[in-house]
């Protein structure tokens, strides 16, 4: 069995809402930007190296959300455990997307426009508990 490891940042912005960036792949589904831990990076430098490499954005940290996904799944022809920690980061509200080569789009979607566009549960999953971390947040600040 192979295993992989990778990082990557749940970046959102807050203009009128709160809203998500994905990035489209060319198998046709949205993700979040993240990627491979390489030798000797830890998961967040990692995390934030993917963010800027796969959307051009630096973003601020939300200290407190550290998520960790699992999944398998198939690579030619072969059974591949997948393990991703995930963070959370904040982009301006005016902010310009630069993405990768690795992609041919993005979008930004509210929570609900979220749930309705991914593919697959654990991210609808991820979604849900980031929006319900920047609400708790943005409760105890007022």
């Amino acid at each position: 069995m192979e295993e992989e490891t990778s990082a990557g940042i749940i970046i959102f912005r807050e203009a009128v809402k709160v809203e998500f960036l994905f990035l489209k792949r060319r198998e046709g589904f949205l993700d979040m930007p993240k990627g491979h831990i390489e030798k000797g990076e830890s998961e967040l430098e990692a995390a934030r190296r993917e963010a800027l490499e796969e959307t051009g954005l630096n973003v601020r940290l939300i200290d407190g959300f550290r998520e960790i996904q699992e999944y398998w799944y198939t690579y030619n022809g072969g059974k591949i455990k997948k393990r991703v920690f995930l963070y959370l980061g904040k982009a301006d509200s005016d902010v310009k997307v630069t993405i990768s080569h690795e992609h041919v789009g993005y979008q930004w979607l509210t929570e609900d426009q979220a749930m309705a566009a991914l593919s697959f549960d654990n991210q609808k999953n991820i979604i849900r508990k980031a929006a319900n971390f920047i609400k708790d947040k943005n409760q105890n600040k007022s």
